[in-house]
């Protein structure tokens, strides 16, 4: 169960924002790595865990064959 006392889990409801292509590619490479959870990765690139979720959503998406349009 999620201790909401945990101030490391605090979350604000508002997004947080946008990735450079440095950050997403690294947040994908750590990712994949097995080494990290998106909480840790978004504290090592200095962005908001919901941004390193989209990556990686979005990552996942184009890797099973959709295209952007």
């Amino acid at each position: 169960m999620l201790d909401r006392a945990d101030p490391r889990r605090a979350t604000s409801s508002a997004m947080s924002g946008r990735m450079d292509d440095r950050q997403a590619l690294a947040a994908i490479v750590l990712w994949n790595s097995g080494h990290f959870d998106t909480f840790d990765i978004g504290k090592l690139l200095d962005v908001g865990e919901d941004a390193v979720c989209r990556t990686l959503h979005a990552a996942r998406h184009l890797a099973g064959g959709a295209h952007a349009s």
